[in-house]
């Protein structure tokens, strides 16, 4: 009866571990946003992408995110993105042609602007 009991764990385990990564992407809401309608939606999906790239907001995650966010971003409608992110920031920006948008992920707020730093 006990190796019945270890042989049906052990498929069980062999279950979970081999389903891989089956979460759901982020939700990603737009909280502000002045940019086109098409640049609101790149910026939901490259928030999206980084997030499950880099499995979510950590210390050690929050670096990369950004810098993945504002590489995309770059690459998409010309350089110079930012992109600053975190649970807790106060904001006062100037930025070129006032395109900006701020995503909530979570707790997690994401402000991709244009402009150099």
């Amino acid at each position: 009866m006990q190796s019945y009991h270890l042989s049906i764990l052990i498929l069980c385990l062999v279950f979970l571990f081999s389903r891989g990564n089956t979460s759901s992407p982020p939700n990603v809401v737009v909280r502000i946003s002045n940019m086109t309608e098409s640049m609101n939606t790149d910026a939901v999906r490259i928030t999206k992408q980084a997030f499950a790239k880099f499995n979510g907001y950590s210390l050690k995650s929050r670096s990369a995110l950004a810098k993945y966010i504002r590489y995309q971003f770059d690459q998409l409608h010309s350089p110079s993105w930012q992109c600053i992110l975190g649970k807790d920031f106060a904001l006062s920006i100037t930025s070129d042609d006032e395109k900006r948008i701020i995503l909530d992920v979570g707790k997690v707020a994401v402000l991709i602007f244009k402009g150099k730093c």
